[in-house]
């Protein structure tokens, strides 16, 4: 009887095309040797073959989900306001993706869909080693969904989780690559208004490791592999272009804020739909203290009271925060080292504080400028 079950599993996977051809050749070999599916899936699995997501999945009866037209769903990544985002393999070409699907619950929301599109045709403007690019987009019976380059790689949020704070020069490095990339979306008229750790992805060099804080000086920029790896901006969900849409209204998520509030500028705090590029700069400078201090610039609060520091209050000095969160962590060791760890350069603490200037005036007048300013620092 367990054999039964077996061949329809097979047929499972040979009628949604859920392996690829070399793999689907060889199934027939497996299946004799395992009889039971729950064994089959479990060597499938170890093999590589299908993913523990999509075995739930089978076993669930949610098969049909794990196509969308050419591609194949591997496993999920991650949702944001308006979708859902899944590491995928595109069917024909054997080439990895993560896709974007629009959310059902906003089909019926008469902007939804506009915006979805939006994001899309904004993706589709940029090209650079600091922006995961587009790849594909579409409409596959009544879903939406957008296809991007797949960044294997780690979110520097969860990085700051698992390391503390980054050295000094990491942080300079991946704030001047992700100033790169805006500067980038810039020049073509774009603001990202999402900027945040969880929206920036490092792919490491496969000869450096997990980098967190240890004693070391500051590397020139050079055209070469960078020690820390290659950092990506994600997430162009509330991008807007210099000529928006005015039929699309605020750019937002459906009934949710614009931005993230513990990173989000004082001007879209205050529910300015005209913020320019100098509101990512003030995101950037809050992503740069989190990475330099292993704490938000304001970590206590609800969201309206976040909202409240982040136009009318300092947050506590980042080199002050570093010191405490870095010597609560360190053993007992060499005096020189620690002070090396634990100091912040004056010409990088000048910076952050001019990046989360609460008057757009007061911070830098583009993302190059800050990149050039990094440049420079890690030059001395």
């Amino acid at each position: 009887m367990t054999g039964v079950f077996t061949d329809r599993l097979a047929q499972t996977l040979a009628r949604h095309s859920l392996l690829v051809p070399e793999q689907a050749a060889r199934l027939p070999d497996l299946t004799e040797r395992f009889a039971e599916p729950r064994q089959l899936a479990q060597e499938l699995i170890r093999r590589g073959w299908l993913t523990p997501y999509q075995v739930n999945q089978i076993f669930l009866g949610r098969e049909a989900e794990l196509r969308l037209g050419k591609y194949v769903l591997l496993e999920r990544l991650g949702e944001g306001g308006m979708g859902q985002v899944y590491k995928a393999r595109q069917h024909q070409l054997q080439r990895l993706v993560a896709i974007k699907v629009i959310r059902r619950e906003f089909l019926g929301h008469p902007r939804a869909i506009p915006r979805f599109q939006r994001e899309i045709q904004l993706a589709a403007q940029l090209s650079h080693p600091n922006i995961v690019h587009a790849v594909d987009a579409g409409l596959v019976d009544d879903t939406y969904y957008f296809a991007m380059e797949f960044v294997d790689g780690t979110r520097l949020d969860r990085l700051v989780r698992q390391s503390g704070p980054l050295r000094v020069d990491q942080a300079c490095d991946y704030m001047r690559q992700a100033a790169l990339g805006l500067q980038h979306a810039h020049e073509r008229g774009m603001v990202h208004r999402d900027i945040k750790p969880a929206n920036l992805i490092v792919v490491r060099s496969p000869s450096h490791g997990s980098g967190g804080a240890s004693s070391g000086i500051l590397r020139r920029p050079g055209t070469g592999p960078r020690p820390w790896g290659t950092v990506k901006i994600l997430d162009l969900g509330l991008a807007r272009g210099r000529q928006a849409d005015p039929s699309l209204g605020k750019l937002t998520h459906v009934g949710s804020l614009m931005g993230t509030p513990d990173y989000i500028s004082p001007e879209q705090a205050r529910g300015a739909s005209d913020c320019d590029i100098r509101g990512d700069l003030y995101s950037l400078g809050c992503t740069f203290y989190y990475l330099l201090a292993g704490s938000l610039p304001f970590p206590r609060g609800s969201v309206t009271e976040k909202l409240f520091q982040h136009q009318f209050d300092e947050s506590a000095p980042v080199e002050k925060v570093r010191r405490e969160v870095l010597l609560r962590g360190l053993a007992a060791g060499d005096a020189q080292v620690i002070r090396q760890l634990v100091a912040i350069p004056r010409p990088v603490t000048h910076l952050v504080r001019r990046l989360m200037a609460k008057r757009p005036e007061d911070r830098f007048e583009s993302p190059g400028a800050v990149a050039t300013a990094l440049a420079e620092i890690d030059a001395q």
